[in-house]
């Protein structure tokens, strides 16, 4: 009798382990929202087109299976680079080929995306690499109408290039347009027109669904953040341009008492905000947190309230209105987090000279990103951070590297 209680009560557990993991709507912004809000980099190319098209290198080394076909992504990751060629998008016919190549660009693998899902008549609308388990993803997404393929379409895959071994892949109809993955899930969405449209958020290791969402358009656009209370978001742009947030539950959040790099700006009608001595009207204005400037907000988020935020701007800390308040982060639950040796400095780019100069400075132990790119300059090697158009850089001497 003991052991079955025990078993049951281990069988609840995992039910509410499992009912934890889920999307959980905050907020639905509808079509009138401030566009810095997100930064399209899941997208590049623009959330109208249905796939994602993003070329970060144009001089990988083609190798033989590739011959004849159109780079059509190219993107860094934690191994060397990742590769997408296909047939042009004006050819009848389909043919997907991705290679992973190593930090010398050297090819370590190459996959015939086609032939490892058996399907010759869908569409690679996505592909992603994942840090953690060096498994490929990639949907094969119907090119119009799911009846047009018997409803046998839109399967998000996930493979692994070195045992050259399927792991999971989901139901038809689950994948179509872009994707995207953290530590633990990966959230997608399906929806073509007058058919059914839905948000995914499955589980990573498995594939298993844990979260699907009715949306009344289609979803073209994803993108997670992590405010600095260590919880994530899923934000989500559908087809009429509307912007919906959703906190992702279960997700392991950082630690609430880490401090990870935040940088803000205004989000205020009159592009501004003032910077005041006191969390209150009456405090004295010491200066103003402006809009974004090049993609990128030029104050530090030092402590966020729920009517009064405390912020660095120009070497000046001071309290501005939450409420007009919008922040970035290069933290989305990708992979090994940058962490500040020291007091380190972040720099930017200096357009004017070419050099880079002192954008702020963080604390020691401060996450910096788990998000970014290498980057070399004449004075040393580089991480990364990229903005829609300014990027900053942290040296790698200054970082420790923690999973």
């Amino acid at each position: 009798m003991k052991r079955m209680i025990l078993s049951l009560v281990a069988f609840v557990m995992m039910l509410g382990i499992a009912s934890a993991q889920r999307l959980v709507s905050v907020k639905n912004y509808g079509a009138n929202w401030q566009k810095t809000m997100i930064s399209l980099k899941n997208k590049p190319n623009g959330t109208i087109y249905r796939l994602r098209k993003e070329n970060q290198n144009e001089y990988l080394p083609r190798v033989p299976e590739a011959k004849g076909l159109e780079q059509f992504i190219s993107e860094r990751i934690d191994i060397g680079w990742l590769a997408l060629y296909r047939l042009p998008m004006s050819d009848d016919n389909y043919k997907f080929i991705v290679v992973i190549y190593d930090k010398d660009e050297h090819p370590l693998y190459t996959v015939n995306l086609g032939e490892v899902a058996q399907n010759d008549y869908c569409e690679v609308q996505d592909v992603r690499w994942d840090p953690d388990t060096h498994n490929l993803l990639f949907n094969m997404a119907c090119p119009s109408y799911a009846s047009g393929v018997d409803g046998k379409g839109s399967k998000l895959h996930c493979y692994n290039p070195e045992r050259r071994q399927m792991v999971w892949s989901t139901d038809w109809l689950t994948s179509n347009d872009i994707f995207i993955l953290d530590s633990q899930f990966v959230f997608c969405s399906y929806g073509f027109t007058s058919e059914k449209k839905f948000l995914f958020m499955l589980d990573k290791l498995t594939g298993k669904v844990l979260s699907k969402l009715p949306f009344t358009y289609k979803v073209q656009y994803l993108e997670l953040q992590t405010e600095p209370n260590g919880r994530e978001y899923l934000y989500a742009v559908d087809y009429n341009d509307n912007l919906y947030k959703y906190q992702v539950q279960g997700a392991k959040a950082v630690a609430y008492n880490d401090k990870i790099f935040t940088v803000c700006y205004a989000v205020s009608d009159d592009g501004y905000l003032n910077v005041r001595s006191e969390p209150s009207m009456q405090g004295k204005i010491l200066g103003k947190l402006w809009m974004q400037d090049h993609g990128l907000g030029r104050g530090i988020l030092i402590e966020k309230g729920k009517t009064w935020s405390k912020v660095a701007v120009d070497e000046i800390e001071g309290w501005v209105y939450t409420k007009y308040l919008g922040q970035m982060t290069w933290m989305a639950g990708a992979g090994p987090k940058l962490v500040a040796k020291d007091i380190i400095a972040i720099y930017c780019e200096n357009n004017a000279t070419g050099g880079l100069d002192v954008f702020c400075s963080v604390d020691k132990g401060t996450i910096i990103a788990d998000t970014y790119f290498e980057h070399t300059f004449d004075d040393g090697e580089y991480y990364e951070l990229r903005t829609g158009h300014d990027y900053l850089f942290v040296k790698k001497t200054d970082v420790i590297v923690k999973q």
